[in-house]
């Protein structure tokens, strides 16, 4: 595919800066040429070269589910009850509904945390304004394509990376990308990142990273990256689960046993057995962690803090410092040494 990208050097003759209702001085039309050509864009329409945003990343509905519903404690008790249900009366496999309580908790916090993901979105401008053909024309954000000629005034969003042809004071605040609250000045050859605005000046631009690999759209798909967190206490749980899911079963045959040593029948023993089975497993226990873990949410949720599982909650009850710098960033812990500044000492 040839290069079409416009050196700020260019001269070609354009239509008027105001065709089309462009209020850019005139000096700046010279940087922008006429732009992409209707089969240029179809081409880049056609690779794929368009700023659409990705698919949501991060975690699935079918893996919240799986990863609430198939526990080892939902596994122990669903067992018994399915034995009740079988040999028994549906009345007594009421001691299930905790299975049905514990899996909701958990499903319904993290697909609120998965909605709000996929809904977040640094690009929030409609339309962006282009120069194709030599003329402006107005086109959604998402139909913007690699190489397009932007043009930029005070109020504007950028909402491709590019790289800055021709500027007349153009401010640019990063804030929502970096953290710094202080506009930046941008000359021509600068770097624009998508998700920034413009706070004053005008300017056009090229777009050289569009969708994917613009810096608006990866950094919300790093938000959305998943990493499953190991949680101590529920880890510990599931350690007890365990050994009584290996006793359960020669406890249990040795209780189905006895009743028939005790003259009971087939139903009446698998039903005594499992009663006596159920009052092994700490269900107490069980629930109580996950609402724990629920309302500590909700009250994070109310400070304007977003929970993706539940588990992480006890990781940040084991916080004891927090190391942000001067934008409210959280930082890193890999501090790294630049050099040493020896300052003389005063006289006071």
């Amino acid at each position: 595919m040839a290069d079409n990208r416009v050196s700020g050097k260019s001269t070609t003759s354009v239509a008027s800066p105001n065709a089309g209702g462009t209020d850019l001085s005139p000096d700046l039309v010279h940087a922008w040429g006429p732009g992409l050509s209707t089969a240029e864009v179809r081409k880049r329409v056609q690779a794929g070269q368009t700023n659409a945003a990705p698919r949501p990343g991060g975690r699935t509905t079918w893996d919240i589910i799986r990863t609430n519903v198939f526990t080892w404690f939902n596994l122990i008790l669903g067992v018994l009850c399915v034995a009740v249900l079988v040999f028994g009366s549906w009345k007594d496999t009421l001691f299930g509904g905790i299975i049905v309580v514990n899996s909701l908790i958990g499903i319904v916090q993290e697909m609120r945390a998965k909605i709000a993901l996929d809904r977040l979105s640094l690009l929030t401008a409609p339309a962006a304004k282009v120069i194709r053909e030599g003329r402006k024309q107005e086109v959604p954000v998402q139909e913007v394509v690699l190489d397009d000629i932007l043009l930029l005034t005070a109020g504007d969003q950028v909402v491709a990376d590019g790289e800055v042809l021709a500027s007349r004071s153009l401010e640019i605040d990063e804030s929502l990308l970096t953290g710094e609250s202080v506009p930046v000045l941008k000359e021509p050859g600068d770097r624009l990142l998508s998700g920034s605005f413009v706070v004053a000046g005008s300017g056009v631009f090229q777009a050289t990273a569009v969708g994917k690999d613009a810096y608006a759209h990866r950094l919300a798909q790093e938000s959305k990256h998943y990493v499953r967190l190991h949680s101590d206490l529920v880890a510990g749980i599931n350690d007890i689960l365990r050994v009584i899911g290996l006793g359960i079963v020669p406890v249990g045959a040795f209780l189905v046993w006895a009743q028939f040593r005790m003259g009971a029948g087939l139903e009446h023993g698998v039903t005594n057995a499992a009663a006596a089975l159920v009052a092994m497993i700490p269900q107490g226990l069980v629930l109580l962690t996950s609402i724990a873990f629920a309302v500590s949410a909700i009250v994070l949720a109310q400070r304007k803090v977003l929970t993706r599982e539940l588990p992480a909650v006890e990781g940040l009850a084991r916080v004891d410092v927090l190391c942000i710098d001067k934008t409210g960033t959280i930082t890193e812990p890999r501090p790294a040494f630049e050099r040493l500044e020896i300052l003389e000492s005063s006289a006071d």
